[in-house]
């Protein structure tokens, strides 16, 4: 892939001026006001003179349309060269920190989270333009635009964390010897995310194989070519291995195409950033997908998905359902990756009002007759829409109690009670067709959001007794449900890079729940539930554990932690967060232990 340096300011020129420069005002000559200087200035040799460069036009017109894109495009350029600086900066004070002692602990926290802070609202004011690009950069005609600046390549160089490796053979594989991937990707990503069309990618895949691909159009090589190197990803275990490079080889020859594919104002444009923002949760060295679903859930709301059509005229049926699809699969992936960050989402539930997509049944014999018109072969989606209620939960109580921008909540258990019954009341009502590793997957997100609804801001002190006695006996489970994910029936299920952030702060949660609470719950005193208030439910209910129990449970809960940490740095090259947690629950191991052997 190419590299993606310091923006050149494009060469503009706009279909039809507005008036003309000074210059040939005077003369009472043609001005054809090309920027930044017309062709009879440029040809007299008065390219500086010439005032189409600097001339301030009336609000609304083209070139003061075009003077607002260039210094947003500045503004760009300026941000990524100071972003890209205080990344290497960080990088350097690392290492510095490793060596000295110097700095003290606290004030590295506080540099820390004001540098997040900051970087945080400079990728707010990106989105932000990107948005604007996005709509406006194609909403007229300019000549020279996208040779030189272009959606595709500001998406790139904010997304980009690594460069890919370069490529030189470009064929595709044999089909006999993909026909596996594409079916592993239906059956695992495809059936929580089904954004794509099933029978357009079957027929990109007809289209690539058919007269050497001489109808293959762009989009069909970037549809496959990313869908091969997901499914390649969700199977590799180590970076490194050969699903791994196999899977950045198809990525890479993908990109190249990049340009002709990432183009906004269309549902193409959309999808094909979406199955980016697939790889990327696989491969995070690579790409930064907190950034690329931004930028699609920008891309979808200027599009107007975010609201079903009320037009006269309606959608065709399987048009309105694409455009259902996708919208859920924005939503569903935006809270998904937020929530692991704990960042706020890229738009509110409020702006939201689309209903669920329709549920295809699985194809059988006996249907094909009985209904004629409606397509064949296609999955059913009990799981997408399963995952889509369960984000709906989650993102109504993550913003009331995380992300509200009002008056600080009087109570806010209410709030994590009634959240924590519904979910676990969806989680009862799961369909029996949905397959046993799918299952654990969805029981692992419901553990992870209950946990997080359960860590308000600020000390873990403030959480009440029962509070804390939940969040203890979800870290458990959380714990005995993902120490499995290196097993092999666990490959058929969309486990991601995200994992480990969510693990890590269920590891975190965890071992303060151990240190401020430790002493009378460790002991055996279960705290009761408190009394819901008027027109809420009962919280929760807690397992009915023994005494003797408890010790041996949070002693489990942290060696399948470290387990479970420690497969996933492996797999993602990431192992910061499993030696921190093996530095921090030294003591606390040791403690536990203690304790149980003088009960024995």
């Amino acid at each position: 892939m190419a590299s993606f340096g310091k923006f050149e300011t494009p060469l503009l020129r706009v279909s039809r001026p507005v008036s003309a420069c000074s210059k040939c005002r005077s003369a009472k000559i043609k001005c054809d006001g090309k920027l930044p200087a017309c062709t009879a200035c440029e040809r007299s040799g008065r390219r500086a003179e010439c005032s189409s460069a600097n001339d301030q036009f009336a609000k609304g017109k083209e070139r003061s349309y075009v003077a607002s894109l260039e210094s947003r495009v500045e503004r760009l350029d300026k941000q990524i060269s100071q972003a890209k600086g205080r990344r290497s900066s960080v990088r350097m004070l690392d290492v510095d920190s490793g060596e000295s002692s110097l700095a003290p602990a606290a004030h590295s926290s506080i540099i820390n989270r004001a540098n997040e802070r900051k970087e945080a609202s400079i990728v707010d004011d990106l989105v932000s333009d990107f948005g604007f690009l996005s709509v406006n950069a194609t909403a007229r005609d300019f000549h020279g635009f996208t040779k030189q600046m272009s959606f595709a390549r500001l998406v790139l160089s904010t997304s980009s964390v690594e460069e890919m490796p370069k490529v030189r053979v470009h064929d595709f594989p044999q089909r006999y010897a993909i026909t596996h991937l594409i079916h592993h990707y239906l059956e695992n990503v495809y059936v929580l995310y089904p954004f794509l069309s099933e029978t357009k990618l079957f027929a990109s895949l007809d289209a690539l194989y058919q007269d050497s691909g001489r109808y293959a159009k762009s989009i069909d090589r970037w549809t496959v070519r990313l869908v091969i190197a997901i499914a390649l990803a969700s199977l590799s275990r180590r970076r490194g291995d050969a699903q791994y490079q196999d899977a950045a080889y198809h990525a890479a020859v993908a990109l190249e195409g990049v340009e002709t594919v990432l183009q906004p104002g269309s549902i193409i444009g959309i999808q094909a950033i979406l199955l980016l923002v697939l790889y990327a949760m696989l491969d995070p060295h690579h790409f930064n997908s907190w950034y690329l679903i931004g930028v699609a859930s920008r891309a979808m709301v200027d599009l107007g998905l975010h609201q079903d059509s009320t037009s006269p005229r309606q959608l065709s049926g399987p048009e309105a359902d694409l455009r259902r699809r996708v919208y859920h699969s924005v939503y569903t992936l935006d809270r998904t990756i937020s929530m692991a960050h704990r960042r706020a989402f890229s738009f509110t539930d409020d702006s939201g009002n689309v209903a669920f997509p329709s549920n295809q049944k699985p194809f059988s014999i006996s249907s094909v007759f009985a209904r004629e018109q409606e397509p064949v072969f296609l999955r059913a989606l009990d799981p997408a829409i399963q995952l889509f209620q369960l984000r709906q939960l989650q993102s109504s109580a993550y913003q009331k109690l995380f992300k509200s921008c009002h008056q600080k909540i009087k109570d806010p258990w209410q709030i994590m009670s009634d959240s924590l019954r519904e979910m676990h009341l969806w989680m009862a009502r799961l369909p029996n067709v949905i397959r046993k590793p799918m299952k654990k997957l969805l029981r692992s997100e419901l553990l992870f959001g209950s946990i997080l609804i359960l860590s308000p801001p600020g000390p873990s002190s403030s959480l009440q007794s029962y509070g804390k006695a939940l969040l203890f006996s979800y870290a458990c489970e959380f714990a005995d449900t993902m120490s499995s994910i290196n097993g092999d029936e666990e490959k058929f299920a969309f486990y991601n890079s995200h994992d480990i952030l969510r693990a890590s702060f269920v590891a975190g949660r965890f071992l303060a729940i151990l240190r401020d609470g430790s002493g009378q719950f460790l002991d055996g005193a279960i705290p009761e539930a408190p009394t819901p208030g008027s027109g809420s439910v009962l919280p929760p209910s807690l397992p009915n554990w023994k005494t003797d129990e408890i010790v041996s449970k949070a002693i489990s809960c942290l060696d399948r932690l470290d387990k479970t940490l420690e497969h996933l740095s492996i797999r993602y090259d990431y192992p910061e967060p499993w030696q921190e947690f093996k530095d921090d629950s030294k003591m606390l191991k040791e403690m536990l232990l203690r304790r149980r052997d003088i009960r024995n």
